[in-house]
């Protein structure tokens, strides 16, 4: 249970020239800059999710045509093919991320925080993956409808996962839980403890103000509050039509 709201103590801007602006306001460059940075942080481990079925489907195509030439198998070639197809289909879904990610904005929709947290599901369980970090999600079984434009709502949400992720310890748990409170759709983020804590340390954890800032251009929030004595950080947009 969510409980003891507080307003977000937003880090301030970093020193260092590298580190990636928070965005402010509504700013259309700020808020360029930031979705370069997250394709910049995320463009290289999604390089390698697809350059790695690439590489297996080169040797099991070498594989296959070795097999049809003796054509001594047909279960043996179905295997192979199989395998080539299931590789195919998993590049597939790493370059429509990538392309989802990159597509420019649209307009205000209907949708739920289940839907855009599903969206990035396999983006997160990559990001946490190299943090040695597991992924326990809650979504909502009934989700309340928002209307907001995805672009974003997807930015925010990524900022506030990418932030715990990197102010989590190593072996960690993430947590991600979906529910609605007093006319709001709330996703709320941290670790078993640690990680909001340090990040509401950290001058230099711009993400959070990007998001915060972010979600403010959809008419939302981000808090930090206390879940079963848990600090956590808590998106939360208006439900449509409330």
């Amino acid at each position: 249970m969510i409980t003891d709201t507080q307003p977000v103590a937003l880090p301030a801007a970093p020193e260092q020239p590298a580190a990636p602006p928070p965005v402010t306001g509504s700013d259309p460059l700020a808020l360029r800059a930031n979705k370069l940075d997250l394709l910049e942080r995320l463009a290289d481990d999604l390089a390698h999710e697809i350059k790695n079925p690439l590489h297996s489907m080169v040797i099991n195509l070498e594989v296959l045509k070795r097999r049809v030439a003796r054509a001594d198998s047909a279960d043996e070639v179905q295997r192979y093919i199989g395998v080539l197809a299931g590789e195919l289909e998993r590049v597939n879904r790493r370059i429509e991320l990538l392309l989802r990610l990159s597509r420019p904005g649209r307009g205000p929709e209907s949708t739920t925080l289940n839907e855009l947290v599903e969206e990035l599901m396999e983006l997160i369980h990559l990001e946490a993956r190299h943090a040695d970090a597991t992924v326990d999600y809650l979504p909502e079984g009934a989700p309340a409808r928002v209307f907001v434009p995805r672009e974003p709502c997807r930015q925010a949400i990524l900022n506030l996962v990418l932030e715990v992720i990197d102010h989590m310890e190593r072996g960690g748990t993430l947590h991600i839980a979906i529910r609605e409170r007093d006319g709001r759709a709330l996703l709320a983020v941290a670790d078993s403890a640690t990680a909001v804590p340090a990040i509401q340390a950290d001058a230099n954890a711009v993400r959070l103000a990007s998001a915060a800032a972010l979600a403010g251009i959809v008419d939302g929030r981000v808090e930090v509050e206390d879940g079963a004595g848990i600090p956590q950080l808590v998106l939360s947009l208006p439900v449509a039509g409330r």
